[in-house]
């Protein structure tokens, strides 16, 4: 005989010690063709977001009665993104994809999403403790690592090195720093400062001074977000030192392509945000209409714990050595460029 209660399992009158488990979430589905809202929530207001957002508007043309939603701060502000996560809740859009400033905060807006039915993925940054379905970006450590041995070459292993960032929360930025300091293990190269400017163009120039002024010896910046080279680059150039202090930064915006090409900025990491923007949007649709599960099995990830689940959009290390290469690659796959 058995009997429920309390959430345990009594056999025999022995008192079992076994959970009852949790219900999985019940997602809601729509059929093709019915209006299905899709929401993209980014950092802040910056070429790099441009591109996740394009990527996503592109793939929704795809799909009859895909619209998009999107949404950043004008600067790195974990409040708005939270209020605005919850805001898109409270109006039940069909599926949201967030990359996080802050992976804590976001955690309970998330977990309310799933309650609720609707699919909710991270891309560019992701927050793997959260229980978001997947993540859809780079592999952060890896990219700084790339990052890293890019400068051992390129000052023959020794120097004095700036890490200039958006952010020192976000995880995205946290990985990039880790990759990046494993990869001068064992090298003469010293990190002399870490600076963080909250994705503000003026404080991101200001902190790439400072630490110019504060090490006259300076031999390199890393640059971890995308504000970073191009404030850095303008920071080596007032101070009539281009050449002599190397720069090693992410993103391949129009703004960094050109100072490449100008010899400002030595190497950079290409990360794929029009292709973020496009798998996520194409992976929430097809959650929306064809079901969680079934897409979930189709990526081969429905057997990985939700914290493991990782679609690698991969990088690229461009120089001005390969920068055309770089940029014929780009049109081959039918990703906008405009002004470079």
């Amino acid at each position: 005989m058995a009997t429920r209660g309390s959430g345990w399992v009594v056999v025999l009158g022995v008192v079992t010690l076994v959970p009852l488990l949790a219900a999985a979430p019940a997602f809601k589905t729509k059929k093709v063709g019915q209006t299905v809202v899709l929401v993209g929530i980014g950092k802040s207001i910056h070429a790099y977001w441009r591109e996740v957002e394009l990527g996503m508007k592109s793939a929704a043309k795809k799909f009859k009665g895909c619209q998009i939603r999107w949404f950043v701060p004008s600067k790195e502000d974990v409040r708005a993104q939270v209020a605005t996560l919850e805001s898109y809740l409270a109006q039940g859009v069909d599926g949201i994809a967030i990359g996080p400033s802050n992976p804590a905060a976001v955690k309970g807006a998330v977990q309310k999403a799933l309650k609720a039915g609707i699919p909710i993925v991270t891309f560019d940054t992701d927050a793997p403790d959260s229980g978001r379905l997947l993540y859809i970006g780079t592999d952060n450590y890896k990219a700084g690592y790339e990052a890293g041995k890019t400068m051992v070459k390129l000052l023959n292993g020794k120097g004095k090195v700036a890490i200039c960032t958006g952010s020192l929360t976000a995880l995205n930025s946290v990985q990039r720093m880790d990759g990046f300091k494993a990869a001068l293990k064992g090298t003469a190269i010293q990190i002399v400062d870490t600076l963080n400017d909250n994705e503000d163009r003026a404080k991101a120039l200001a902190n790439a001074q400072a630490a110019l002024q504060r090490h006259p010896d300076l031999s390199g910046f890393f640059g971890v977000y995308a504000f970073n080279g191009p404030a850095c680059a303008q920071a080596v150039k007032m101070a009539g030192k281009v050449g002599k202090v190397k720069i090693v930064c992410f993103d391949t915006t129009a703004e960094h392509m050109q100072l490449i090409r100008q010899g400002l900025i030595d190497a950079t990491i290409g990360q794929r945000p029009f292709m973020m923007g496009y798998r996520a949007t194409e992976i929430l649709y097809r959650m929306v209409t064809e079901g969680v599960d079934k897409v979930l099995k189709d990526l081969k990830m429905d057997k990985l714990p939700p914290e493991k689940r990782h679609l690698d959009t991969g990088i690229d290390v461009v120089t001005k050595a390969n920068m055309d290469a770089y940029r014929r690659q780009l049109l081959k796959l039918g990703i906008p460029i405009q002004g470079w």
